[in-house]
């Protein structure tokens, strides 16, 4: 019996022109049926702020600059309404769905009064639910409110401290909150929204340090196991100095968390973007776990499988350029796989945790690899994937596609979207065209999101072995090129860059880089103290203090060993030298003609006054009687 069809997937694309969504086949025999719309269909028209999709991918919110905010169905039929959906929306800023998309969250400048500014919306009515008052917006704290996965509980972030409302704000409880948590400094708050509970809630929060104390991350369960009436209790903490941001990636359990802690400035001076150091919090540890790095450098990007079926692991691409792109054992965050060096810092994972494309992306050149994590091997293309000047990127629902796109305002040349298959074939029968979005028309694409369980997990396709090669075309394979010749002893290097002075440094700088494997053993890793085994905590930093000290001790012995060795080369010199002569005797005419000189000028002091002469004219006439001696033993007149 065959299988039922899976269904289409789809993908919204907003311009300036409007919203539209377009179909694409899960499978790859039915990519030829897909024909391009000789009209385009909007769902919504006119230009737009930005937009947030219901989890069930049933509508979508667009904020329209100016009117509002209106609730887009994401069928067939278009919203022809000229009235916002939410009330007095036209002034809000930002925007978020709760994780069931019961809810819709709204920022927006507050006024003078005391109006809530921070509101919360019924995404099927439209009602205004409860508000708050939020005065300043900080990106990094957003969302202000945040629920549990099932929506049982809504957490409010404040002042020192962070409110626990019922999920569904129920109009018996007045609008009250029910628990109360006191976080002296907090400034963010993040929740496992999208894991499924498995027992208590974990949550993390961040306190920036100042000139007395140090920042903090930290991890808390609720509720407590022990209530106290000060400060709430967290199971574990990190402390680090001049940390000034915290971004958190939960594992699909939502019973770990990747903590990135990240500093403006590195002191080591070794990066421009500063410094960035990773943990790994989990409520089975006692400790706080520094996940060891293959290589030393900055954390480019981070995430975990999300399969929640499979044991845990998650990716980190990290260090300079070339980064090394590295899979660690989530439970303690040992390195168990190594993606080779390569120009990355992207980490893009497959809704069935099964695929996982690694990308440079942003300043990088685009490239783009695929990966098969059940085989732990890359998944070879046709032809190398490159795509540049992409902003946005994601996986469909299916696992089998993958969208880049390049958006305004971000880039405002070459605007479009592309799609890749999962082993990285381009697919090239598009149902729109990406020439009505050029030169700066598209503002942002993605996926509309569908349930896992109505697609399977599906492997790699066993005819895609022979997919665009001549002997599956039905074509003679090509006569393999000539080419120049090539010693063997050089063949091994051969694709590696040419022999000008930029190849040349290339290979240098690049000459260290480790290609794909398994993690064998314990191997050793280098972190930015030095070399430590994968599992333990890097060795702390020393301290500037103790750093100078260590530079002006150096710095003494050189110039102690440098006098030592100046003192050792001028005595042997000394040794060297052949004995000198003694000082050959005085010419007798010489002598006699400078005495009689002598003898003169104190001929002329005899006849001062004897009292007007100084010690020195004293003295020389003192000496009269020697020089006449002298001059005498001399024989000469």
């Amino acid at each position: 019996m065959a299988s039922p069809p899976l269904p289409f997937n789809r993908i919204l694309l907003r311009s300036r022109e409007g919203l539209e969504v377009f179909t694409l086949p899960s499978e790859r025999d039915e990519e030829s049926s897909i024909s391009k719309r000789e009209t385009r269909k909007f769902l919504f028209k006119g230009s737009s702020s930005f937009h947030q999709i219901l989890p069930n991918g049933s509508a979508a919110f667009v904020h329209k600059p100016e009117v509002g905010i209106f609730r887009v169905n994401l069928g067939d039929s278009a919203t022809d309404s000229d009235v916002p959906f939410l009330e007095n929306t036209a002034r809000v800023q930002i925007m978020a769905i709760s994780p069931q998309g019961t809810f819709v969250l709204t920022w927006e400048r507050a006024q003078e009064g005391d109006a809530p500014n921070l509101k919360v919306w019924n995404s099927e009515t439209g009602a205004f639910v409860i508000g708050f008052r939020q005065k300043a917006l900080k990106r990094d704290s957003w969302p202000y409110v945040q629920w549990t996965n099932n929506e049982s509980f809504a957490f409010l972030l404040g002042t020192n401290e962070v409110r626990v409302y019922p999920g569904k704000f129920p109009e018996s409880a007045n609008t009250r909150f029910v628990d109360k948590m006191q976080i002296p400094g907090i400034t963010s708050l993040s929740l496992p929204s999208n894991a499924e509970l498995q027992g208590k809630l974990l949550f993390t929060s961040f306190c920036p340090g100042d000139k007395n104390k140090p920042a903090k991350a930290a991890l808390y369960e609720y509720p407590a196991a022990e209530k106290t009436s000060g400060p709430y209790p967290p199971i574990l903490s990190k402390s680090l100095y001049q940390a000034e941001e915290m971004s958190v990636s939960w594992n699909p359990k939502g019973d770990a968390a990747l903590v990135k802690l990240q500093t403006s400035v590195d002191t080591s001076g070794q990066s421009y973007y500063g410094s960035t150091s990773l943990f790994l919090m989990s409520a089975q540890d006692k400790d706080t776990v520094a996940v060891p790095l293959p290589q030393e450098g900055p954390v480019h990007d981070v995430g975990w499988m999300p399969n929640p079926s499979k044991p845990a692991c998650f990716a980190v691409a990290a260090g300079k350029m070339p980064s090394m792109t590295s899979l660690h054992n989530g439970a303690d965050g040992t390195a168990s796989f190594l993606f080779g060096n390569a120009h990355r810092n992207t980490i893009a994972w497959a809704p069935h945790g099964r695929f996982l494309c690694l990308a440079g992306f942003g300043n990088l050149a685009g490239g783009m690899t695929f990966w098969d994590r059940n085989k732990q091997k890359q998944i070879p293309p046709a032809n190398p994937v490159t795509a540049s000047c992409t902003v946005g990127y994601g996986w469909s629902p299916d696992s089998r596609l993958v969208f880049v796109s390049t958006t305004s305002p971000r880039m405002n040349v070459d605007n479009g979207v592309h799609i890749y298959r999962y082993n990285g074939d381009k697919m090239t029968n598009l149902p729109w065209d990406n020439n009505d979005y050029v030169p700066n028309r598209l503002l942002q694409a993605e996926f509309v999101p569908a349930k896992s369980i109505e697609y399977p997990d599906r492997p790699q396709s066993p005819q895609l072995k022979d997919v665009n090669t001549p002997s599956a075309a039905g074509a003679p394979a090509a006569a393999k090129p000539g080419g120049r010749y090539v010693p063997p002893s050089q063949r091994a290097k051969a694709g590696r860059g040419g022999s000008s002075l930029a190849d040349r440094m290339r290979a240098e700088r690049e000459g260290g880089s480790v290609a794909a494997g398994k993690v064998k053993g314990k191997p050793k890793v280098t972190g930015a103290t030095g070399k430590v085994v994968v599992g333990m905590a890097p060795v702390e930093q020393k301290s500037k203090s103790a750093l100078r000290r260590e530079k002006a001790k150096k710095k003494k012995e050189e110039e102690a060993a440098r006098q030592a060795l100046e003192e050792k080369v001028l005595a042997e010199a000394k040794a060297a030298e052949p004995a000198q002569p003694e000082q050959a005797a005085v010419d007798p005419e010489k002598r006699a003609k400078k005495i009689n000189k002598i003898l003169r000028q104190i001929d002329e002091l005899k006849q001062r006054d004897q009292s007007s002469l100084n010690e020195d004219q004293k003295k020389k006439i003192e000496s009269e009687a020697s020089l006449r001696e002298e001059l005498a033993k001399l024989g000469i007149q």
